[in-house]
């Protein structure tokens, strides 16, 4: 049996021995790769072993899944306008449905399998079904893109500058997606050439298999037989091996815990150089107005998702720590595996270990080259894809720059009209500004005159104006004011109408209150001459019953004597019993205990036999199956012999190698006979360890039984002691009940005469409490109506002298009803004067509103008539100035005529006719200039005299805004004091109505305490005509 567990075992190190060197160990950078565990086949034939043909590695895949996946930022800038319509963005790329580690499996479960045959020993590639399925696929995508672009078409036509410009923004997220893509398949290249060099290599080491094990090949073939009987074991094996696949898993879930890493490091790389070309745009685009704070809060978005995303990396590097553990924890295990499989198959021929290792190795190298095809086809799949998409991408890109630069000849068209607009308008603005220079000029004189005069008048009608205005503003407060403190009047007048309707309700309650007191006075005399009587019947009463309660007393002390000592009796039976079930609960644990050991012993001494009887008759099916194959070794090997000798001396070789296999069977017979002697005896040694327990067990259950004689005892003394405690607690409960009856009864007695003495005290306490209550109530009423409207103005009926409310009521409520009639009187006198003086000032008010509109339509029909002065005096000085142009164009020729004159003089010179016309010329122009100059001195003086007219005109009108201004005043402070007084007034009234609501609500409740008082009183009239009846 060891040896053929050692052959298993040796079986399973040629299988897991070699690597998997497919392409989906290498997807992620740094995985452990996964086992390739040969499966075996159930034919005789040497091509039995089946290979599955794998899947296109896994690392192209998840390329292709990068690039079809929108990246989080392109999530959320998506277009949200097409969401309906489309399911999506518009132009995100197609996302796959998948989630983490998706698709990482190496094979492929519904393809067909691949057989391989003895001769040949190079691998083929996909078959002709999985390629048709795989170009399928393609087309499939290649239509769902054309499609994608049709849509992206169609949406493009018809977006928004906006999203135009989220559109580019995707376009170069695409782009950097694109260039990642590109980078990956650089990689998955360089994982190709390796690949390649590997599959080389392992060519080379396959030559040397073959031409070191050359000369094996027919002993091979002579011992494939024995092979095929051998590999049922196997199948057994490799079962056992199924159900103990939790290494494939921890090895599958490293590979994607490793994959999701190594995603989270490329999206945040992603994200970091998006956040690196956001800032620079945002930089670019500072001195632009409103798009800063988008690409800001772009920026923050990109940096909270950077942030997520570390943290996110980080869980993943403390997952890929724990992978690194699981993997320290596999290799481990693997080490120990190859140790004692290394242990188990040293007796192991050297034949079927090199047999083993040439077909794992031949088994790996078609597998590689499998992969190594697929992943040709895969990258040049990709390679086309991507120039596809690239294609597109740029199809796509010149489309929207065209767009873009067609919207910037426009916006530039137009920017560059609005500037040839700007430049008209400037230059229109300048010949303007040159005009009024000119006009400043000619006009600066009449303006430094008139300046000063304009500045006056208007300060000064500024000031009226805004006086006016606060005059106003004054009046409309004084008159929201008059009427807040009407309307304040009009409730103080209601409030005092109800003030008196209360205290007319107040009055006829006393009155009735009063009869109602003076009942209940004489009905608590009767009542308490009753309740003497009653006590002194009570007292009788009370000493009978304490004689009684002696009595009862003493018993009851003889009592509690006699429970004292049987309580003392029972504590001591209480004790016992909870030692008894203290030892009891121990001995019940104890043999739970030991039963529970018991148990758990007999039950491992059950299984420890089951397993050794499971084992036996295992190593006897192995041994008679060992003894069947070496009856067959035997008989096959008799007839070898005897074909040998027929044969001659050329098979002596063979001979002696079966020779030596015979040997070796044999001594693992023995080996196996030795082991099976072993586990018997194991098996007796363990069936009289069993007996042992078994006698154990029946102590334990004897000590068990005995303990339980013991407590049935102890429970029976425990029922009788009860049973008397029952008893005796009986009569104490029937003597307790007496005594708390009769205790109840004197109890009541006291309670009934205690209740009533305290009702009756404290009915009287009310009474007078309520009755000074309301005197000191009613007097510090009267003395504040006394403040109010003063000692002298109060009037008296008939010189009566002052009175309280608990010396004579009747008139104290007089003079108070006098007080308040006086008070509601002064109250109307306010309003009439508050009436008087608002029509009064109203009046006043109009006028004076009329007069200053008078004075407002004179002051612009003046200033109306100054800027028609300014005219003419702007209109004086034009004619001024061309005629002092013409005198001095005069005074020019009259020089020259009277340099032509003087030269004339001289001899040789014109004729005197000339000198005539010269001098009548310079006449003329002289007498013109006298003129003019007359002209201009009569101007000066009109415009002296008209601002001698304007300056009288002035200090009128500032004597006119003086006297106003005064009057203003004064009807300013006449109007206040009047608005102090009726404020003040108005608090005084307010106070007093405050103190006049709180001293009604005091009488309300004194009131209700006394109808409270009034309603005791009366339940204790009931009370007490109940039992005098």
């Amino acid at each position: 049996m060891s040896a053929a567990m050692n052959r298993a075992d040796t079986s399973i190190q040629s299988i897991g021995s070699q690597p998997d060197l497919s392409l989906g160990s290498f997807a992620s950078g740094f995985s452990t790769p996964a086992r390739n565990i040969r499966q075996p086949s159930g034919s005789t034939a040497a091509s039995s072993a089946a290979l599955a043909t794998p899947s296109p590695p896994n690392a192209a895949q998840f390329s292709r899944r990068r690039l079809e996946e929108p990246t989080p930022l392109g999530k959320r800038r998506g277009l949200d306008e097409f969401d309906d319509n489309e399911g999506g963005d518009v132009l995100d790329t197609p996302g796959r449905e998948k989630k983490w580690g998706e698709g990482l499996d190496v094979s492929a479960p519904g393809r067909p399998a691949r057989t391989r045959s003895a001769g040949t020993k190079a691998g083929v590639n996909l078959t002709l079904r999985d390629q048709e399925k795989h170009i399928d696929s393609l087309k499939k995508e290649n239509f769902n893109i054309k499609l994608k672009v049709h849509f992206l078409e169609e949406r493009l036509a018809q977006l928004t500058p906006d999203q135009m410009e989220a559109a580019l923004k995707q376009n170069i997220q695409l782009k950097i997606e694109v260039q990642q893509g590109r980078m990956e398949t650089k990689k998955l290249r360089k994982l190709v050439l390796e690949m390649e060099k590997e599959l080389e290599r392992l060519q080379k080491e396959l030559e040397k298999v073959q031409r070191g094990h050359g000369g094996r090949q027919e002993r091979e073939r002579e011992l494939e037989e024995r092979v095929e009987e051998r590999e049922r074991e196997l199948r057994e094996m490799r079962r056992r091996l199924r159900e103990g696949a939790d290494v494939e898993e921890v090895e599958r879930k490293n590979a994607e815990l490793e994959e999701e890493l190594e995603n989270a490091g490329v999206l945040l790389r992603e994200n970091m150089e998006e956040m690196e070309r956001l800032r620079e745009v945002v930089e670019q685009r500072e001195d632009e107005e409103g798009g800063s704070e988008r690409w800001r809060r772009e920026a923050e978005d990109l940096e909270a998702e950077n942030a997520r995303l570390i943290a996110k990396l980080e869980e993943q590097d403390d997952l890929a720590d724990e992978c690194e553990s699981l993997k320290l924890e596999l290799e481990n295990l693997q080490r120990r595996h190859e140790a004692s499989s290394l242990e188990r198959s040293q007796s192991r021929a050297h034949i079927m270990h090199a047999q083993e290792e040439m077909e794992a190795v031949e088994d790996d190298l078609n597998a590689v080259r499998d992969k190594l095809a697929a992943a040709q086809i895969e990258l040049s799949q990709k390679d086309d894809d991507i120039e596809a998409k690239n294609r597109e991408i740029d199809e796509l890109i010149e489309e929207h720059t065209r767009i873009v630069d067609k919207v910037e000849e426009e916006w530039r068209g137009e920017v560059e009209e609005a500037r040839g607009q700007v430049e008209e308008l400037k230059d229109a603005l300048e010949q303007r500004e040159a005009d009024s220079k000119e006009l400043r000029l000619h006009i600066s004189e009449l303006e430094a005159e008139t300046t000063e005069m304009h500045e006056k008048f208007e300060a000064a009608f500024a000031h009226l104006e805004q006086e006016a205005e606060e005059k106003d503003a004054e009046i409309e407060a004084a008159n929201r004011d008059i009427e807040r403190l009407s309307e304040q009047v009009y409730r103080l007048e209601e409030e005092n109408d109800r003030i008196r309707e209360e205290s007319d309700r107040l009055r006829e309650d006393d009155a009735i209150e009063r009869e109602r007191l003076e009942k209940l006075s004489s009905v608590l005399k009767e009542k308490v001459a009753d309740l003497t009587s009653q006590l002194e019947q009570l007292r009788d009463l009370y000493e009978a019953k304490r004689q009684d309660a002696d009595d009862a007393h003493a018993l009851k002390e003889n009592l509690a004597q006699h429970i004292e000592n049987l309580v003392d009796e029972l504590n001591r039976e209480r004790n016992t019993r909870q030692a008894l079930e203290a030892e009891r609960a121990s001995l019940q644990s104890d043999y739970e205990e030991a039963t529970r050991r018991s148990a758990r012993s007999l039950e491992a001494k059950e299984s420890a036999l089951q397993s050794a009887l499971n084992d036996l008759a295992r190593a006897q099916a192995l041994s008679t199956q060992r003894e069947t194959d070496l009856a067959a070794v035997q008989s096959s090997l008799q007839a070898i012999e005897a074909e040998s000798k027929k044969l001659g001396e050329s098979h002596t070789e063979a001979r002696f190698s079966l020779q030596l296999e015979v040997e070796r069977l044999r001594r693992d017979v023995e080996r196996l006979e030795d082991e099976l002697k072993r586990a018997r005896k194991e098996l007796d040694d363990r069936e009289g360890k069993g007996r042992d327990r078994e006698g154990v067990l029946d102590k334990l259950y004897a000590e068990n039984r005995d303990l339980a004689s013991q407590l049935a005892a102890q429970t029976q003394g425990k029922i009788n002691v009860t049973e008397k405690l029952d008893i005796v607690q009986a009569s104490l409960k029937v003597a307790e009940a007496e005594v708390v009856n009769l205790r109840t009864k004197v109890h009541e007695l006291e309670q009934r005469l205690s209740k009533d003495q305290r009702s009756l005290l404290t009915a009287e306490s009310q009474y007078r409490d309520q009755l000074t209550e309301r005197n000191t109530l009613l007097l510090t009423i009267y003395q504040y109506m006394d403040k109010i409207l003063g000692v002298d103005k109060t009037p008296k009926k008939n010189g009566q002298a002052e009175t309280k409310p608990f010396t004579n009521f009747g008139v104290f409520h007089d003079n108070l009803i006098t007080r308040l009639k006086a008070l509601s009187q002064i109250q109307l006198d306010f309003d009439k004067r508050c009436k008087e003086a608002e029509a009064r000032y109203g009046d006043k008010l109009n006028d004076m509103r009329k007069q200053l509109d008078t004075r407002w339509r004179q002051i612009d029909k003046f200033e109306a008539s100054v800027k028609i002065l300014a005219e003419a005096k702007a209109t004086w000085r034009k004619k001024l100035a061309s005629k002092e142009g013409e005198l001095e164009a005069l005074k020019a020729t009259n020089t020259e005529l009277q340099a032509a004159i003087t030269s004339t003089r001289k001899p040789g010179t014109v004729d005197s006719m000339e000198l005539r016309s010269q001098t009548a010329r310079a006449n003329t122009a002289e007498r013109r200039a006298s003129n003019l100059h007359n002209l201009l001195l009569a101007s000066e003086e009109k415009l002296t005299a008209m601002n001698q007219k304007t300056t009288v005109a002035d200090n009128k009108w500032e004597i006119r805004v003086k006297e106003y201004e005064t009057r203003l005043k004064q009807a300013e402070e006449k109007l206040k004091r009047e608005k102090q007084g009726g404020r003040e007034r108005a608090v005084e009234l307010e106070t007093e109505i405050k103190k006049y609501r709180k001293q009604v609500e005091l009488a309300q409740k004194r009131i209700d305490q006394l109808n409270e008082i009034m309603e005791s009183a009366g339940l204790s009239n009931s009370k007490g005509a109940s039992p005098s009846r």
